[in-house]
């Protein structure tokens, strides 16, 4: 919430200083009334057990089968970066993609796969006529998902570094010359870029927000979890090619970014973040809320399913269960959760808050841990059962 609020208020006076005492000053105010509608709030304890949420939640939406493919081609040393783009249909635009990722003013090597996940608007076509391209690859598979199209990209990805690009957006010219001068300055495993968030309606831009994050910790990460402050987008970043060996996209979910904050960020030893905007991120007006059939709004319980993904995937990679994991998991159960499946029947939103409370319980660390101001009542409402107080918190990060 703070930072969106900080993108708004640079995108008027571009200060940074200026920026982060008026974005605090406005979380100050959004949490007092946040204070207010916890004090006045009609508290509702869970007493649901987790044999019945589960019950529940596996008779309305089970556990969907996925099972990613692992192939990690040998790394190619006269090969810096492989760019994956997973094309799904954007016949319109694409081309307008292809270029700004092909016109790269830049010293180093690198590669463009282009993964057509089923397109049927004829964006296959324009991506034949740069079949030739001496930086392009080409791979055409049946329809995936976007999870599944990014998958097989990095399957086919031998640069030493991976980048990620979306078909609709577009790229500066300077983007990889930008993040891998960074990358190989420092031998990072990770950098991330600043984006502009382009607002479109009916095929014209209304708006555009610089996200271009500050040098400060505005969300006051403690424990050694600041890296928290940047987005978990998939593109915008480079990564060392390492850290995706043993991490895949779930193919066939909906919200398969959230594997970046949860299974990447915690692999990551050494990052750096340049404040230059190098990414156009197109954002399309709907209300998705308005345009989700029941059926698509049932599906929302998959950001249930996806969170166990990772959890089972984090215990196989066996990474730490630190004070980041913890913040991380926090969030997933919470900010990125409820206000997803808020729409649904109150009994799965009630089962599925308690089988987050179960998980939170199962990682929940004996020291204690600094939290953000609201988090903290976000464990409080694990810890209590607090439906409601789960409710409100998480719609108030």
């Amino acid at each position: 919430m703070k930072h969106g609020f900080y993108f708004r208020f640079y995108k008027i006076f571009r200060n940074e200083a200026i920026c982060c005492a008026l974005s605090s000053l406005a979380y100050m105010l959004y949490c007092v009334i946040f204070i207010f509608k916890k004090a006045v709030r009609k508290k509702k304890i869970a007493f649901m057990t987790p044999e019945k949420a589960k019950e529940i939640i596996n008779n309305t939406y089970p556990r969907p089968k996925s099972e990613p493919v692992y192939i990690n081609p040998e790394i190619k040393e006269d090969l810096d970066l492989s760019i994956v783009i997973p094309v799904y249909n954007y016949a319109e635009i694409l081309e307008k993609n292809i270029i700004s990722v092909l016109n790269q003013k830049t010293k180093y090597s690198f590669e463009a796969i282009f993964v057509d996940d089923g397109s049927t608007d004829g964006a296959r076509d324009i991506l034949k006529k740069y079949e030739n391209h001496p930086n392009v690859k080409l791979i055409f598979q049946e329809n995936m998902g976007i999870g599944g199209a990014r998958n097989t990209g990095i399957n086919a990805a031998s640069g030493k570094y991976l980048m990620f690009v979306d078909c609709d957006d577009t790229v500066h010219d300077d983007m990889v010359e930008t993040l891998l001068d960074r990358a190989y300055k420092d031998n990072l495993d990770m950098v991330i870029a600043a984006h502009n968030l382009v607002k479109e309606k009916d095929g014209e831009v209304y708006e555009i927000v610089p996200n271009i994050c500050p040098q400060k910790n505005l969300m006051a990460y403690k424990n050694g979890d600041e890296i928290m402050n940047y987005p978990g987008l998939p593109w915008a970043k480079v990564y060392r090619r390492e850290l995706w060996n043993n991490v895949r996209f779930f193919p066939g979910y909906w919200y398969e970014d959230t594997i970046i904050q949860t299974l990447i960020f915690p692999q990551v030893k050494s990052y750096a973040y340049i404040p230059k905007v190098v990414y156009e991120y197109k954002w399309y007006e709907k209300n998705f809320s308005h345009t989700q059939s029941d059926s698509k709004k049932i599906r929302t319980i998959e950001r249930y399913w996806l969170l166990i993904e990772i959890l089972e995937k984090y215990e196989s990679l066996g990474l730490n269960k630190d004070a980041m994991f913890y913040t991380s998991l926090l969030k997933h159960f919470s900010c990125y959760y409820y206000p997803f499946i808020k729409g649904l029947d109150e009994s799965i939103v009630e089962a599925l808050f308690v089988l987050a409370k179960e998980e939170i319980k199962k990682y929940k660390p004996k020291e204690h841990r600094e939290l953000p101001f609201v988090l903290r009542s976000t464990e409080k409402a694990f810890d209590t059962g607090d439906i409601s107080l789960w409710q409100l918190s998480s719609c108030y990060q």
